[in-house]
């Protein structure tokens, strides 16, 4: 009977597993191609070679892995469930008095492996990956705007600040003839024009150094004077912060943060009570996201038992309709935690508690009719 039993899970294991994994890998490649063709414009910019460009594409899998894994075990358990409801073996197995927890074991237990996979991603990968995925965008940011001068035209992109490189020499980043305006508020408004100009990113902050010489500075002064300063050699850092925020807002500082960064972050007094909040939820998503392959699989098997989701193109709807649902509970907790009208911990758990509770509410009413 033990025997039987064993041969039974393993055979629905592999039905709903081959779907699971073709779902991770289309889903993962899916993702991975629409971010990329969204960073290839500056990844082009910055002349980033194709290994650098494959190193981050790997950068980005962890990320997406904590979303695909719990969706991968959505659609592989409905999928699974629908080939043999179409096939006429779900019929066979309540016929044989096999009750619905007995059939849930296989989902659950991938449910639960894909938890644990999920959760190691999440709390060691994403972090480490989101950091490499921010210094890497920092870097290419800045060696994309020393490749965007164009000489005999102005640059205009840094804010307040114009460039206007006249000839490239033949070293590259290296022009002859360079005029720069800085109309910063925190600096004294001046035109440098220097005979040659190096413009090269730095190692250290969002710095971009510019070094001049045989120049002039022209600066205006008080009541109508002007200052006039000439050297040999001379410079400049420029600050592309604000290009860099553009480029990086779609990497969460908090996903940069490990668990103890969040923890200390979550209970810092010195930060506002929205900041505070905002880093507790996202300590409980680390864990409450991998939770969802567990809450998935439980829904997906109670759906699946139904034996309404035949065809491929039902089971797609049904996976999308509940991880959108899921989507829109937990942006509407993300919504409430900013407000404060709720803690971080409920608020990231809902989600997976309501679809869990949705899964045994089903379950419970298969057992009930097993026919």
């Amino acid at each position: 009977m033990i025997l039987i039993k064993v041969i039974l899970h393993r055979y629905i294991l592999r039905q709903i597993l081959l779907p699971a994994i073709l779902s991770f890998v289309s889903l993962n490649l899916l993702f991975l191609v629409v971010q990329l063709l969204k960073v290839a414009e500056l990844a082009a910019g910055a002349g980033l070679s194709l290994p650098a460009l494959l190193k981050v594409a790997l950068l980005f899998l962890p990320g997406f892995c904590v979303l695909t894994v719990p969706i991968s075990v959505l659609t592989g358990v409905l999928l699974g469930f629908g080939h043999l409801a179409a096939d006429g073996e779900l019929v066979g197995l309540a016929g044989a008095g096999l009750s619905a927890r007995r059939i849930a074991v296989a989902p659950l237990a991938l449910g639960l492996a894909a938890a644990a996979l999920a959760a190691i991603i999440a709390i060691l990968l994403v972090p480490a990956s989101t950091s490499a995925l921010h210094r890497s965008f920092v870097d290419m940011s800045k060696r994309q705007v020393a490749a965007s001068l164009d000489p005999g035209r102005f640059y205009e992109e840094i804010p307040r600040m114009v460039l206007y490189p006249q000839k490239a020499a033949a070293e590259p980043g290296v022009y002859q003839g360079f005029l720069l305006f800085d109309r910063r508020p925190e600096s004294v408004r001046h035109l440098v024009v220097a005979r040659q100009a190096r413009i090269q990113p730095r190692q250290d902050g969002n710095f971009l150094a510019l070094n001049f010489e045989d120049g002039e500075v022209h600066a205006p002064g008080r009541r109508g004077l002007y200052s006039l300063a000439r050297f040999e050699r001379a410079e400049i850092d420029i600050d592309i912060q604000k290009l860099v925020s553009d480029r990086t807002r779609f990497l969460p500082t908090l996903e940069q943060m490990s668990l103890a960064e969040l923890s200390a972050a979550a209970e810092d007094l010195h930060r506002t009570r929205r900041a505070r909040n905002l880093s507790a939820s996202a300590w409980h998503r680390r864990f409450a996201f991998p939770a969802a392959s567990l809450a998935f699989a439980l829904l997906g098997c109670a759906l699946g038992l139904t034996g309404r989701l035949r065809g491929r193109r039902r089971t797609l709807i049904a996976a999308v309709l509940v991880v959108a649902a899921y989507y829109l509970l937990m942006r509407m907790g993300d919504a409430v935690v900013e407000k404060g009208w709720i803690g971080p911990a409920p608020a990231a758990w809902l989600p997976d508690f309501l679809v869990f509770a949705a899964g045994l509410w089903w379950m419970a009413r298969r057992e009930r009719r097993p026919g």
